[in-house]
């Protein structure tokens, strides 16, 4: 499974999103098993200031997926784990393993007042 990468900007920030396989590590806090499935999904969130390209670290994005298809929506319930397992030193970002499968998604992320919303994602098995 290759990963997604989307970009985007708010009035104050630059937010990119991706989703790729999913990522493991011993003694990890990141999510496993989710909805009853063995999770196939890796989901990330980098979140940089518009004006200064600096990361910002002080707020949590709220990330919230929307299937097109069946008209559900969740949240990220583990936004945190990927700062406290610190799977990525050299590039922090929020996120979580998750399931979702094959489909088509609107991916929106929140950051204070702001968001941001990713249209027609389209994951399947194979990327």
């Amino acid at each position: 499974m290759q990963s997604k990468e989307l970009a985007t900007q708010t009035a104050s920030y630059k937010i990119k999103f991706r989703v790729g396989p999913t990522v493991t590590m011993a003694m990890s806090t990141m999510t496993m098993m989710e909805q009853g499935q063995p999770v196939n999904r890796h989901i990330e969130v980098y979140i940089f200031n518009k004006g200064t390209g600096t990361e910002v670290k002080d707020v949590i994005p709220t990330v919230k997926i929307k299937d097109q298809a069946k008209g559900t929506s969740r949240a990220l319930a583990n936004v945190l784990a990927c700062r406290v397992s610190r799977h990525r030193e050299i590039e922090p970002h929020f996120g979580d393993n998750m399931y979702l499968p094959d489909g088509k998604y609107i991916i929106t992320v929140s950051v204070g007042k702001e968001t941001a919303v990713y249209k027609d994602l389209v994951l399947k098995a194979a990327q």
